[in-house]
């Protein structure tokens, strides 16, 4: 083969691999595009729009399939824009903006030190934890120096402290522990009572307007004392528990967690049957809790048909005691729909037997009161007897006038006047 041959085939094997390598990159912006950015970034700092200019500036530094000419340039842009922003920020207590100005600034011990007082800030925030683990985790990695070479040229040598990692690590454990005190204070027996009471108060004939007010006032007055329901925020801290449990990276933690959270929701269906099955609205929050523990789907389904069982046989109690209104609500919290709807239609047709016999009366005395204006020597009768009245009350004010005449002079002449 030929000099020139031999010179003509490595090039064609050069631009052929250049051309594939060139199809192989994943770049996230051309050379075009970060030198736009780049211009943007200059003429809105001359504008004094900083934040807008920090935001090109960081978009000039985008990764290229081929030397992006700009990234140095706009690096150190950014990095001087990012100390003056992010401390803005910093000082109004807006520590993830701060965190995420400085970071993508280059400023990493900055950017540290507004991320953990984001962290201690949040210590209840899964979202919080998992951004400041991805975060400190990424430091740690010998690809973060390689990855951000250009930046830390700008900005110095970093060095992240391990104690932060550590401390964000110990997170999952220390929050489930607060979860589980605050779920501790907000199961209160007290509230449990209290509905018990006024759901087994309620009338349970809906045609005596008197009892059914009471009943409202009652309910009423519950409502204003527990505004906020003591089971959902039970159940909210509880799902915080099993949220750390799931993100803990020891797996030793997340078993603890799990194994917790799984007694305490178990304490609380038996509580719930046990001694406040006199509402069917807690019967409900039993099965609530139940579905909650995290068990073999069998074995739940299971449980949940042996509360709604309760239930149901709670309805044909009350159901037997003509406790109708009360037997529906156990029959719907059973799911069964269709007795539920029978001790309703039920309760309906002896609340309209019960009207029914009122309205018969009404109309009897509405009859009878028609026959007496009917009869002209009734209605001249009464007439009479209501003129007689008003006569009476008369002279009965004229004698009070002059009883009160004499008394007020008789006053006067003690007083001598």
């Amino acid at each position: 083969m030929s000099s020139r041959i031999l010179k003509s085939f490595v090039a064609v094997a050069c631009f052929a691999a250049s051309a594939a390598a060139l199809a192989d990159c994943a770049a996230d912006a051309t050379v075009a595009d970060t030198r736009a950015a780049y211009n943007k970034g200059l003429q809105l700092e001359r504008e004094g729009k900083l934040p807008g200019a920090f935001l090109s500036y960081v978009a000039a530094q985008e990764y290229t399939c081929e030397a992006n000419p700009v990234e140095a340039d706009a690096a150190r842009r950014a990095a001087a824009l990012a100390a003056t922003l992010g401390a803005d920020q910093e000082k109004k207590g807006h520590f993830e903006k701060a965190f995420d100005i400085y970071d993508n600034g280059g400023r990493y011990a900055d950017a540290d030190r507004a991320l953990m007082a984001l962290v201690r800030a949040n210590p209840d925030s899964t979202y919080v934890f998992g951004k400041a683990r991805s975060a400190l985790e990424y430091r740690a990695l010998p690809a973060f120096n390689s990855n951000n070479k250009v930046r830390l040229a700008v900005t110095g040598a970093y060095h992240p402290d391990p104690k932060n990692l550590a401390e964000v690590l110990a997170m999952p454990a220390k929050g489930a522990e607060r979860a589980f005190q605050k779920e501790a204070t907000a199961f209160n027996e007290e509230y449990l009572r209290e509905l018990v009471k006024v759901t087994q108060s309620t009338p349970d004939d809906p045609t005596d307007f008197e009892a059914m007010q009471a009943a409202q006032t009652r309910f009423t007055a519950f409502g204003q004392k527990w505004r906020n329901d003591p089971l959902k925020a039970s159940r909210d801290a509880l799902s915080l528990a099993h949220s750390w449990g799931a993100a803990a990276t020891d797996r030793a933690v997340t078993e603890k967690i799990e194994a917790q959270r799984k007694q305490v929701l178990e304490q609380r269906v038996a509580t719930l049957l046990g001694k406040y099955s006199g509402a069917p609205k807690l019967i409900e929050a039993a099965i609530d809790y139940q579905l909650a523990v995290n068990q073999d789907h069998i074995v739940k389904q299971q449980r949940v048909a042996a509360i709604k069982a309760q239930a149901g046989r709670l309805g044909d109690e009350a159901e037997k005691n003509q406790r109708l209104m009360l037997a529906a609500e156990y029959y719907s919290v059973a799911g069964q729909s269709d007795k539920a709807q029978a001790a309703r239609d039920r309760q309906q047709q002896a609340a309209m037997a019960r009207m029914q016999g009122t309205m018969d009366a009404m109309q009897k005395h509405a009859e009878e009161l028609q026959k007496q204006f009917s009869d002209p020597e009734k209605v001249k009768a009464m007439q009479a007897q209501a003129e007689a009245m008003r006569k009476n009350l008369e002279q009965q004010q004229q004698a009070n006038a002059k009883t009160n005449a004499k008394r007020a002079d008789d006053l006067e002449k003690e007083l001598g006047m």
